[in-house]
């Protein structure tokens, strides 16, 4: 791009672009109808008008029709600060569309009875906008902000002003301002730079006159210091509603956190003004915010159509959720996405030659050079959602407001400005007390935990190491609080909380989940009762309330809960064909009598037939009462903004009164003999079980029966290399552990041959043996620490496993942080407190066993 100054002062600017032979000229003039003065209102468009209907050199129609001869195309319009004159043409015609341009701007005669024949067809167009609902709201919007500065006033002028013009008055407008040093010339396309300035100088030749001087009389709009109201009513069908707060120039520092903010707010279906209030609230037919920054300070807009009578309860919704970002930063996601639209088209501008050359004429006029263009996308690329947040403080405020309305005259009666304008104060007020500052204190691993107004406890951790939020809630329950008659009902209870809310569909749930690459699910263990939800940073507040209205107003649609029924009992059926899955449920009812443990969480077919929708619903609200939660965040948040929208949303949520509390059942005592079952299965392998009563979560012996557990299986394990690489007696042969809030177990499998099931049974109980009484190596213990070191702090990666330990934690009562302790605990092990531990564990008076045989 070259820019140069011809003798006479015209700016010309020059940028070859070879992506297609054609070529954009456009003279930019910098006037506009502010700069009109008293009696003049509409001049500056008139010329727009004028300057293509002949010239000295050329009659009426020949302009156009030469352009249009030779496939080009020419235009003009006029703005507030400029009017330009543009033609997009083939280049190999270039000295001809730059010939017409010069001639129009230079030498136009302004024909008086052309000059008569077009104000009429500005009186037209004048009358047509009178006729245009959202054209006079939006003039009226301007007229009421704008008090004293000429953005006041309506482009294309007054239908008196226009009818005063004459041709005399015309041409002493033309001659002040269309004048070469007023003037830019901007030439974009398949040009050579050198013979674009020769044909510019040949062509623009006129000088200024004498003075030089431009008059621009605009006048400084002083600050508002209340707000405004101003309405329309004619007979229309639907209300036009528009609200704006006094915003800033182009060239303000302000502009493109302010574009952000307009975008992010009101400009697209993903925008907060589309989904919030369109969308799920179904208030308004459409809705849009956008920022006017001019050359000089220009406006912020909110407006809407709304048909019927809720025009209040509509701006109050479009007003929260412009207030709302005065309080709450928006999330990174979405400045992202309002960055990328804005930097996209940038770029999308750029795939024509007229669209280059726009922007270099706005940029080189408006804001005072070229290249400012890329300052100011450079300015866009670094805002920040608390940038954006702080320029809403800044400049949305309530007594900067100024409301403008078209309504049908039904609602003249309601649409008073004194309740208005309180309507929209009581927004103000509203957020200000919701938003109250939160104090929190950040504890280990950079938590906040915070207890929130009805009881729950919220755990949050800001970690922006991937643009991914994840969030759990958990309480205390699951199998634990299950009976023989009731079992089941956790799992199908956790299954049903996306099946459908008192807000969304299930359908609804699955496809909004889809489109945004989010998951969100139900959670039901042995001790547990939860959700889980993750999420894309930038569909983090989307996904926060199909979370929130899955976990706090799930529906339990009959048809649902009979879907699920059907499934449930379907997996019930399948779990048989699972040998093991058998072997370990005979384990379990042979291990416990009267404990839930003993029963299969996915319930028995008895069971779960019975289970009713009262049923589900009490365990519902007994199970996952708000007031015992514990909600863990994860993820790239912000972290006083999430403690606030988890307190507006989850902190107010209470259970219905006379709702059961939990109850634990009491701990069974461990079998002080044998026991065991068998199944008999006609099937090629044997599947055996033997295990020994173990542990609670808070037994200090839980760290050596990990190691201890972490020796015996795996694939450098003992019974791996024993029985499967050394005997071959199976391909799948292991240990483990089980702990809860009960006393679990530990326990040892081996899937082995019909023919080999004693031999397998002989070699698991030798290793058990061996491992009680001679304990493990030095090597052995170092090895199993490494391992689960490792992989605790790899499974630990994702946000999601930081959130469901966290959260489960607190739940269980160990403290969110215990998980920071693990490689401590792991590391304190010694060869003694193991070999103390099997001891403890592996007593073969107390073995259970269960086996699933073909005898």
């Amino acid at each position: 791009m070259q820019k140069s100054k011809l003798p006479n002062g015209l700016e010309l600017i020059v940028k070859e672009n070879r992506a297609a032979p054609v070529v954009a000229i456009q003279v930019w003039v910098r006037v506009g109808s502010a700069d009109e003065l008293e009696g003049e209102h509409g001049l500056a468009h008139v010329h727009e008008h004028m300057l293509f209907k002949g010239t000295t050199r050329r009659g009426v129609g020949e302009i156009a029709s030469t352009i249009e001869g030779v496939g080009g195309e020419i235009n003009a319009w006029t703005s507030f600060d400029e009017t330009v004159y543009h033609v997009t043409m083939a280049s190999r015609d270039f000295d001809t569309g730059l010939d017409i341009l010069a001639d129009a701007v230079q030498h136009s005669v302004f024909d008086p009875d052309e000059l008569g024949k077009e104000l009429e067809v500005v009186l037209e167009e004048i009358r047509r906008g009178n006729d245009m609902p959202s054209r006079v709201m939006s003039q009226n919007l301007f007229s009421t902000t704008f008090r004293t500065h000429p953005y006041s006033r309506p482009i294309i002028g007054y239908v008196e002003t226009v009818k005063s013009f004459t041709r005399e008055g015309i041409l002493e407008f033309y001659r002040r301002w269309y004048q070469p040093k007023n003037m830019t010339l901007v030439v974009v396309g398949d040009v050579e730079t050198k013979h674009v300035i020769e044909k510019a100088k040949e062509l623009f030749t006129r000088s200024d006159a004498a003075d030089g001087k431009f008059v621009s009389p605009r006048k400084v709009e002083p600050p508002q210091t209340e707000p405004r109201f101003i309405a329309e009513f004619q007979e229309v069908e639907e209300t036009h509603l528009g609200m704006a707060w006094g915003g800033v120039a182009f060239h303000h520092e302000d502009t493109a956190a302010i574009d952000v903010l307009s975008v992010l707010l009101g400009s697209g279906d993903s925008s907060r003004l589309f989904r919030r209030v369109k969308r799920e609230k179904e208030l308004v037919n459409e809705c849009y915010s956008y920022a006017y920054t001019p050359k000089d300070v220009g406006i912020f807009t909110v407006g809407a159509t709304i048909h019927g009578p809720g025009v209040l309860e509509a701006q109050d919704a479009l007003l929260e959720e412009a207030y709302r970002l005065r309080f709450q930063p928006p999330t990174a996601a979405e400045v992202e996405k309002a960055r990328t639209i804005l930097l996209s088209d940038a770029v999308y501008q750029k795939e024509t030659v007229q669209g280059i050359a726009r922007k270099i004429g706005f940029f080189e006029v408006i804001a005072g050079g070229a290249e400012y263009e890329e300052r100011y996308y450079d300015a866009v690329r670094k805002v920040t959602p608390e940038r954006v947040s702080e320029v809403a403080r800044r400049y949305l405020d309530h007594k900067h407001l100024s409301v403008s309305v078209l309504a049908p005259e039904a609602l003249r009666s309601t649409l008073e400005s004194s309740r208005v304008l309180e309507h929209a104060k009581g927004v103000e007020v509203r957020l200000e007390k919701e938003h109250a500052p939160v104090r929190f204190e950040l504890g280990p691993a950079s938590v906040a935990k915070v207890r929130l107004d009805n009881g729950a406890t919220l755990l949050v951790r800001q970690d922006d190491a991937v643009p991914l939020v994840s969030v759990r809630a958990a309480a205390v329950g699951g199998l634990l609080l299950e009976t023989k008659e009731n079992n089941g009902i956790s799992h199908m209870l956790s299954e049903l909380l996306t099946r459908g809310t008192k807000q969304f569909s299930a359908e609804q749930i699955s496809e909004q989940l889809d489109s945004m690459a989010s998951g969100v699910s139900g959670v039901s263990g042995r001790n547990s009762m939860g959700m889980s939800g993750t999420f894309l940073k930038e569909h983090w507040g989307r996904g926060f309330e199909i979370f929130s209205s899955c976990l706090l107003e799930p529906a339990f649609d009959p048809q649902e809960i009979e879907r699920e029924r059907k499934t449930q009992l379907e997996d019930i059926a399948a779990r048989r064909d699972s040998l093991s899955t058998v072997a370990f449920d005979l384990f379990a009812e042979s291990l416990w009598k009267t404990h839930p443990y003993r029963l299969p969480t996915v319930g028995h077919e008895k069971s779960v037939k019975s289970l009713s929708r009262e049923q589900l619903v009490a365990a519902y609200h007994t199970q996952l009462n708000p007031e015992r939660l514990v909600i863990s965040v994860v993820g790239s948040v912000d972290v006083p903004a999430t403690i606030e929208l988890f307190q507006r949303r989850i902190g107010v949520a209470r259970a219905p009164a006379g709702t059961a509390a939990p109850v634990l059942p009491p701990v069974e005592a461990p079998p002080a003999e044998r026991r065991g079952g068998s199944v008999v299965k006609q099937k090629e392998q044997a599947h055996l079980v033997l295990g020994f009563p173990g542990i609670t979560l808070r037994d200090p012996q839980k760290w050596p029966l990990e190691v201890l557990s972490t020796v015996l299986a795996g694939q450098g394990g003992r019974l791996f290399l024993e029985l499967r690489d050394r005997q071959s007696l199976a391909y799948s042969v292991t240990a483990f552990t089980m702990e809860g809030l009960a006393p679990g177990y530990f326990a040892a499998y081996i899937g082995t041959a019909q023919d080999k099931l004693e031999t397998a049974e002989r070699g698991l109980v030798k290793e058990l043996e061996k491992v009680r009484d001679e304990g493990i190596t030095k090597e052995e213990l170092e090895r199993a620490q490494r391992y689960l070191v490792g992989t605790h702090e790899i499974a630990l990666q994702r946000a999601s496993s930081r959130a469901g330990t966290m959260a489960l934690n607190e739940a269980y009562g160990l403290g969110y942080d215990d998980y920071l302790r693990y490689r401590e605990r792991i590391e304190a092990v010694t060869l003694a407190s193991v070999r103390d531990t099997a001891r403890n564990i592996i007593r073969f008076d107390r073995l259970v066993r269960s086996v699933v045989s073909a005898a």
